[in-house]
């Protein structure tokens, strides 16, 4: 009986990497696996940027993960791998992949990267929200869900469709403030796609709904208009303070105030250019 062949590399294949983020990350990688061999990041990101570009020229399509150290030994215990091998690095690899890989078309790597490691603040700052409302009681759950789906339909009907900014921030007092910078697509009457963003945003409205804590929410809607100072996109520029789970309207004044002012340290901040300040209104009844 002949030898079993080994399946080849097809082209058109979907091809799965997982990317460390930071130097801390590969420092964690050289210190503990010594098969693991970088002298700095720069020369890491450099050899994955020629890997995934090979697989691109190949006629593959190229997903990427996110490569976790500390998930990354977890998964071998789990698996019971032996944690220096390329080949339990490209199975764990192959294992984050399937969960909501993202696709590598040719950027720059070092953009590629940060994009990579803004959704993967994401998924943490999901995480810790979803941690956040398992214990409040599940009745008050579903009706703040509820609530910030019929606020983002609200939104989206009140303010147009298009490309829209959100920053959020959410305190309950108990624990640390939660933060986002979500860009959320709006269509007619609806959000398009559950992306991780739009995820991201609704899960910190729900809880703030939940728990009955406080915050704001500034919204920067993108227009055509040209600043003719700046020659930037214009932005219209509202806002609500969130007072016990209540979304409440704030006037030009108060938004620009606002937007002027560091919510975590309290300092102000430069003026942003291009950008129009309006009156915000009463979401639908509450």
């Amino acid at each position: 009986m002949g030898k079993k062949r080994r399946r080849k590399t097809r082209r058109g294949d979907v091809i799965g990497m997982a990317l460390l983020l930071d130097e801390l990350d590969l420092a964690t990688m050289t210190a503990s696996y010594p098969s693991f061999e970088f002298d700095n990041y720069d020369q890491y990101l450099a050899v994955c940027e020629q890997t995934m570009r090979s697989m691109l020229g190949a006629g593959h399509r190229v997903m990427i993960g996110t490569f976790i150290p500390a998930e990354y030994s977890e998964y071998c215990q789990a698996e019971e791998l032996p944690p220096d091998s390329a080949t339990s690095r490209a199975r764990y690899a192959l294992a984050v992949c399937e969960d909501e890989p993202f696709p590598y078309r040719g950027e720059p790597i070092a953009e590629f990267v940060a994009s990579l490691a803004h959704r993967e603040r994401l998924r943490t700052l999901s995480i810790r929200t979803m941690d956040l409302l398992d214990p409040l009681p599940h009745g008050e759950v579903l009706e703040a869900e509820e609530y910030t789906a019929d606020l983002l339909a609200w939104l989206s009907t009140h303010v147009g469709p298009g490309p829209h900014r959100f920053t959020c921030h959410v305190g309950d007092g108990a624990h640390d403030p939660l933060e986002v910078v979500a860009e959320v697509e709006l269509e007619k009457n609806s959000v398009r796609a559950m992306s991780t963003e739009i995820m991201a945003l609704s899960l910190m409205l729900s809880f703030a709904r939940a728990a009955k804590a406080g915050g704001s929410v500034i919204m920067r809607s993108f227009t055509f208009k040209t600043d003719p100072v700046s020659g930037s996109p214009v932005k219209i520029v509202r806002g609500w303070a969130i007072v016990e789970g209540v979304l409440r309207p704030l006037t030009a004044t108060e938004i620009m105030k606002a937007s002027r002012t560091d919510p975590r340290t309290g300092d102000s901040l430069p003026p942003e250019p291009a950008v129009e300040y309006v009156d915000s209104h009463e979401p639908f009844e509450q």
